[in-house]
């Protein structure tokens, strides 16, 4: 009998043992909570992440110009905007813009440094400034007039550089986009349509449509080129799997996407990455409200497939380590 009362009075210690711990642990360590995303998918993650628009207003009669916060000038002329129908626009208008600079501003927007050069080939550039401009009256969307155009004046990094041209940008299905150059040097009248200013160290260009812009050159490497290929098998979620090639040149920041066509192995242009090039993989995926996150320091060998290990991220662990890359 004294025994089971023995027994039966250290299974109470325990127990109240084990109550008051549990209740100093939840007063003292709360558990952490999972964050909650305002998504689901990949571009939810852009939307709320990337680069949000500014707003501005704008004499349509006189023109104007606006400086985003980044340093991004949009000079227009008197007279420039038309409506829909072709009409031309008198009194206020609204315009808004996006900067982008760095490599974090790029993938986190989603808007690479992928191109197309003048032979119609695949290929990516090293970038001075991305720019959105849209212009709006009563809601309703404006155009440039025929004839005229607006001009674009972004910071410098890498300073005066002839191999610089504006490019227009192309949004393609998954909210990336493709550049493509809108004058070439040499061509034509010998103008690239783009200029360069030694103070402040900056470039200017024509724009000749609202959407996306870019002061950029095309990346020359002398050497030899090759696929790579990612195969995305351990990912939490290979469909909503973005995948991002970074490195700098001369500060200028090149982003190239690996466009995902929802199969576990997908791969980068053909015979467009330099071999012997120095690059980091950025990989960003989400499942069931958890963000996912893989970096990778590679050399680029030829015809070579690369695996990552992701890890769970919070959204503010996946800007810090993005912020490295600038």
């Amino acid at each position: 009998m004294n025994t089971l009362k023995n027994i039966f009075g250290m299974i109470l210690v325990l127990v109240a043992a084990f109550l008051i711990s549990s209740c100093s642990k939840n007063d003292d360590e709360p558990l952490p909570q999972q964050e909650i995303l305002g998504y689901q998918d990949i571009l939810g993650f852009y939307e709320a992440n990337g680069v949000q628009k500014q707003d501005f207003e704008v004499d349509a009669t006189t023109g104007g110009s606006i400086t985003g916060k980044d340093g991004t000038k949009v000079i227009f002329p008197p007279n420039s905007l038309v409506d829909s129908d072709g009409n031309l626009i008198n009194g206020i208008v609204d315009v808004s813009i996006r900067e982008i600079f760095t490599a974090s501003q790029m993938i986190l927007s989603n808007k690479p440094t992928n191109a197309v050069n003048f032979s119609d080939e695949n290929t990516f550039l090293l970038s001075e400034g991305e720019t959105e401009v849209v212009v709006t009256q009563n809601g309703n969307s404006l155009d440039i007039a025929p004839g005229t155009f607006y001009q674009v004046q972004v910071p410098s990094t890498g300073g005066e550089d002839n191999d610089m041209l504006p490019f227009t940008g192309t949004v393609t299905n998954d909210g990336s986009i493709v550049w493509n150059a809108t004058a070439d040097i040499g061509i034509g009248n010998g103008s690239s349509g783009i200029a360069y200013n030694a103070a402040p160290s900056s470039y200017i260009y024509d724009v000749f449509d609202t959407g996306w812009s870019n002061c950029d050159k095309f990346y020359a490497y002398p050497g030899a080129k090759t696929t790579n290929y990612i195969n995305l098998t351990n990912s939490p979620n290979a469909a909503e799997t973005a995948v991002y090639l970074v490195f700098k040149e001369n500060n200028l920041p090149a982003v190239v996407k690996i466009f995902n066509a929802g199969t576990p192995i997908i791969q980068s242009y053909t015979d467009s990455l330099p071999v012997g090039l120095a690059v980091t993989y950025v990989a960003i995926t989400i499942e069931n409200n958890q963000q996912y996150l893989a970096i990778k320091n590679v050399i680029i060998s030829e015809e070579e497939e690369l695996s990552f290990t992701f890890e769970p991220k919070t959204t503010q662990e996946i800007l810090d380590v993005l912020a490295l890359l600038d």
